[in-house]
């Protein structure tokens, strides 16, 4: 490679890793070169190269994630957060096939927490759905949802059927049903939710904690969410 006199070696090197970008030589969720390949590809020492991709990271051009490599940052989605929110909906009306893959599923007693949350007593039995929602393949969040054992009796199944909260509500009767709060802070994610989220632990995750209601107002779900902040801009409405 020639370089350009006046200019960083670098600098030039981000320069050129920026425009393969533009270019589509590496798409959005494409895995970049390797350090040693990077060395090799330009003839330099990994110290520049490591300047130049830090300077990538730096800019939200590619992210790190530990033990995986770097990769480009996918298109930040837009998801508000409404009185309707529907992942499935959100994510194909962005033009992007969504997908729900349920990880874990659990029956336990209501914590005090839980039970405020769904209105009922402590000790009641809920059932636990641990998911992640893809957009295109790639995770955006992870979800752990509470809902009423003695109201969805069989839920699991078809939650694993349909990969939707929604379609799953319609099976016991429920064909609407709204957000009645959400809070939102943000927070470093466990190893679990970093692995499934394929994003480094040190990477902070935006964590929302919400109670759904049918239309007499009677909460039918409490969630926690963890969505990767450098895939996901949420928008109170």
């Amino acid at each position: 490679m020639d370089w350009e006199a006046g200019l960083s070696i670098w600098k030039q090197i981000e320069k050129q890793l920026l425009a393969d970008i533009a270019s589509g030589v590496f798409a959005p969720g494409d895995k970049m070169p390797t350090e040693m390949e990077l060395v090799r590809r330009f003839g330099v020492n990994r110290h520049t190269v490591r300047r130049a991709m830090s300077a990538l990271v730096d800019a939200n051009v590619v992210r790190v994630e530990q033990g995986r490599g770097a990769f480009v940052q996918e298109q930040i989605l837009d998801y508000p957060l409404g009185a309707k929110t529907r992942f499935s909906q959100i994510v194909s009306g962005r033009h992007r096939l969504p997908d729900k893959r349920l990880i874990s599923s659990e029956i336990l007693k209501a914590s005090a927490t839980i039970a405020q949350f769904l209105d009922v007593k402590p000790g009641t039995r809920v059932v636990e759905l641990f998911s992640v929602s893809e957009a295109d393949g790639i995770p955006l969040a992870v979800a752990t949802s509470y809902l009423p054992v003695a109201r969805f009796e069989g839920i699991v199944e078809i939650f694993t059927q349909t990969k939707s909260l929604t379609e799953a509500f319609k099976h016991f009767g429920i064909d609407d049903y709204s957000r009645k709060t959400t809070r939102i802070s943000a927070q470093l994610p466990s190893s679990r939710v970093a692995s499934l989220l394929k994003q480094a632990k040190n990477r902070p995750v935006i964590s929302t904690e919400s109670v759904d209601v049918d239309a007499a107002g009677v909460p039918i779900e409490y969630g926690i969410t963890a969505f990767s902040s450098d895939r996901v801009q949420l928008i109170v409405e």
